[in-house]
């Protein structure tokens, strides 16, 4: 009995120590899979560390490059004031603006043209100007309301100070009358002017007008008829129009030939009247506009609004 107590204690203890050798290892092989586990951590973090720092490093780098500065409008309509009023300065007047072009902030569908609020602001401006104060108008329009172009027409007519339209690229269509009504033009070699004949459901009112003589009266429809009555008054009245603003310009048989060729119908009204154009029919032009009005310009957009004109501190 003693002898098999003896053998059962030694297995016992043999099971101990058999348990703790396995033991031990599995955790030596666990720690050792630990630290393994921990070294790979460190080391992953460490080159992302060393990765952010090159790409910071990069960053840095590029701000050593010259980066395009999208000028606000705040600064944008600052610089322009800034422009005419050096140009006020330079030239002793007053300088009024009519330019027509989408601005960064237009709307998509903001089409730029003479409207009733333009004449408002424009016939304010002159009414605020002394009378012994000269006027220098920039202007750059595809023109529109008729209305609205004959009022500042007129106000600038009745300004008793030498009056300047300056013209750096055109002034097509009712923005013509603007043009005329000035004592002195100024323009580039390349600036244009435009006829001033009335458009009549977007057809040129001679053109309708021309129809009654083409055609037997019977015809012709009630509508034809009547578009060409409106076409022989809005003709007129234009002419007319134009004769006064030159009256005081020219003689009198001259302003009523200048009218006849800018109303007549003779050409389209897409038809470019250029500098040497305007001079051969009496206008009193000069060749070359201020510099200021070209960095004037050089703030304005030129591409729908996606890409800033010249850059400017």
């Amino acid at each position: 009995m003693d002898e098999i107590d003896i053998v059962l204690a030694l297995a016992i203890l043999a099971v101990f120590l058999l348990s703790s050798i396995t033991n031990f290892y599995l955790i030596r092989y666990l720690v050792r899979r630990l630290d393994a586990t921990t070294q790979s951590g460190v080391k992953a973090k460490a080159e992302d560390d060393e990765s952010e720092s090159s790409e910071e490093g990069e960053d840095d780098g590029d701000d050593g490059e010259e980066v395009l500065h999208l000028p606000s409008k705040e600064e944008i309509l600052a610089r322009r004031a800034q422009l005419v009023k050096e140009l006020e300065e330079e030239r002793g007047s007053r300088v009024l603006t009519l330019i027509h072009r989408k601005e960064p902030w237009s709307a998509v569908d903001d089409e730029p043209e003479i409207v009733l609020e333009d004449s408002e602001v424009i016939l304010q401006q002159v009414r605020e100007t002394p009378p012994d104060k000269p006027i220098d108008f920039i202007v750059h329009t595809e023109g529109g309301l008729t209305f609205a172009a004959d009022l500042m027409a007129m106000a600038l007519r009745y300004h008793k100070a030498k009056v300047t339209v300056m013209v750096p690229f055109y002034a097509m269509s009712d923005g013509t009358y603007l043009v005329l009504s000035a004592d002195e033009i100024m323009m580039e070699k390349c600036s244009i002017l435009a006829p001033v004949e009335p458009l009549i459901d977007d057809m040129q009112a001679n053109a309708i007008m021309s129809i009654l003589k083409r055609k037997p009266i019977e015809t012709i429809s009630d509508r034809t008829i009547l578009l060409a009555e409106s076409a022989r008054m809005e003709t007129e009245n234009a002419k007319e129009f134009v004769k006064w603003l030159l009256i005081d310009k020219m003689s009198e048989e001259q302003a009523t030939q200048v009218a006849n060729f800018l109303v007549g119908g003779f050409m389209a009204s897409t038809t470019p009247i250029t500098l040497d154009v305007a001079r051969a029919i009496g206008l009193n032009v000069v060749e070359g506009v201020p510099e200021k009005v070209h960095q004037l310009f050089e703030t304005i957009e030129f591409t729908g609004g996606l890409r800033p004109g010249k850059q400017y501190q």
